[in-house]
């Protein structure tokens, strides 16, 4: 067999099947939403093409860029992924009498992020910048303010969160104490109903209005009239859920720029403006007598005109729908009827059923995926199950699906013992794309217990509870 002969064989039909593809799919979007895919090269940018076509308001959302970026981007983070209880035992982890379990309730969020988009006030207009506090003078005032922020120490599972340098690197916490930061309003007055106070220093001010519900409730719509196999209910899905992220992309582009180092004069040239680019140099690249290098740069508006409406993006809609998010998944983070065990973006284990109200397959209801009958919880995105039908799930950030097949829930049950690990080696692929080259390498992974967000609780050894951080307390350590 001539291999090369079957390379560009596959590499032809490959490409054929691809091409058939993308005519599909444009004739879909062509016919539901009159625009071809041909002048998009992501999904984002396709969604964010339709919205401006079809459903954006004239003069409601425009490009932020400099320091209001800057400093709005700030209150941006995503969802809060964290271990409250590390498992659901009743009973003593080393005694020999019958163990007794728990019965936990796995929740997911319908559509978290549209329902979000179509039910939440956001931030519209051009920015107004204020100083001193605004609520003194408007108690109304909407926008993201930068304050003076206490939590309460009574709460179990603080609802605001911030980015800390930590000894594993940046984390992003919700913690205890007294910092100043950026918020959103909306969420900074949902902190307030749980005990947090806020001195406004300065922000910036918006007007507020609902500008995707009619984007998102066609496409829900749309998703509605087709079964879940039809690829129209997944285009729909898609568009739906890709369109936030678009909002959230930084102002920012790449320089590429080639250095001749034939000489120790070009070489003097190429170190003094590799340590002029600082934190800003991305990567770089040797080349044979050749250096080429990739830097950061902020993009640049000649005037007002363009500084507001040259690109797709705007980082306060992006904070405010994740803020909204946040908002949305605290009504079950600190409730007296039942536990909080574990929680994602949009997701939450608790040991109760949530009332008849809350579920439902409407966009923001909470569907239950799974009652679970044994869990351990290690870490975030680190978690083993059993179902109510003996089904196992376990799910290991960083681990490939090989070494996941090699793990069952009772080994992950014994790294709950203080100072367990377990050890594995798998394959990872590097690429050097220079050089056309793929290796192949094997490297080390430890899997154990992770408190770097939440404080662990040990009782005899066992890791069985956690406690919230006093932001102080990590910062002190680092």
């Amino acid at each position: 067999m001539n291999f090369q002969l079957e390379a560009i064989k596959y590499c032809k039909l490959d490409c054929q099947s691809l091409h058939e593809i993308l005519i599909k799919f444009n004739t879909l979007i062509f016919s539901k939403f009159n625009i071809n895919i041909d002048a998009t090269l992501t999904l984002p940018s396709l969604a964010m093409r339709i919205y401006q076509t079809h459903f954006m308001p004239e003069n409601s959302i425009y490009q932020l860029t400099g320091k209001i970026e800057s400093d709005i981007r700030q209150s941006y983070s995503g969802g809060a992924v964290d271990v409250y209880i590390p498992h659901n035992r009743l009973s003593s982890f080393f005694n020999n009498v019958k163990t007794i379990f728990n019965k936990l309730y796995y929740y997911d969020v319908n559509s978290l992020y549209p329902f979000i988009m179509a039910n939440t006030l956001m931030p519209i207009g051009l920015p107004f910048a204020f100083e001193g506090d605004i609520r003194a003078i408007d108690s109304n005032a909407f926008g993201f303010f930068y304050c003076k922020i206490t939590s309460p120490d009574y709460i179990k599972h603080p609802i605001l969160q911030r980015r800390i340098k930590t000894s594993e690197g940046l984390r992003t916490i919700a913690g205890l104490g007294t910092w100043n930061g950026w918020i959103y309003s909306l969420e900074m007055d949902n902190a307030m109903k749980h005990g947090y106070t806020f001195e406004i220093l300065h922000g910036y001010q918006f007007e507020k209005g609902y500008v995707f519900k009619e984007y998102v409730n066609i496409l829900y719509n749309l998703r509605l009239q087709y079964s879940k196999g039809d690829p129209m209910n997944l285009i729909a899905k898609l568009l739906m859920n890709s369109l936030y992220g678009k909002f959230g992309m930084k102002n920012e582009g790449s320089i590429i720029e080639i250095f001749d180092t034939k000489n120790e004069k070009d070489n003097q040239m190429l170190e003094a403006t590799l340590d002029a680019y600082g934190e800003t140099l991305e990567d770089y690249i040797q080349i044979g007598n050749h250096f080429l290098t990739v830097r950061k740069s902020l993009l640049n508006y000649i005037n007002e005109e363009e500084q507001y409406h040259a690109l797709d993006v705007n980082v306060a809609i992006a904070s405010a729908i994740t803020g909204g998010a946040r908002v949305w998944m605290s009504t079950i983070k600190n409730s007296s009827k039942f536990n909080l065990y574990y929680s994602d973006t949009d997701s939450a284990v608790i040991d109760a059923p949530l009332p008849s109200v809350l579920v439902g397959p409407e966009l923001g209801q909470f569907k239950l995926e799974q009652i679970i009958d044994r869990a351990v919880f290690l870490a975030p995105k680190v978690y083993g199950l059993v179902t109510s039908e003996g089904q196992e799930i376990i799910k290991v950030k960083g681990l490939n699906q090989e070494s996941l097949d090699n793990i069952n829930f009772k080994e992950l049950e014994f790294l709950l013992i203080k100072d367990s690990s377990k050890e594995f080696n798998q394959d990872k692929w590097y690429k050097k794309i220079i050089e056309g080259e793929i290796t192949v390498k094997e490297v080390a992974y430890t899997l154990k217990t992770t408190s770097n967000k939440r404080d662990a609780i040990y009782v005899d050894g066992v890791y069985s509870n956690t406690k919230p951080y006093y932001y102080d307390e990590i910062i002190n350590n680092n």
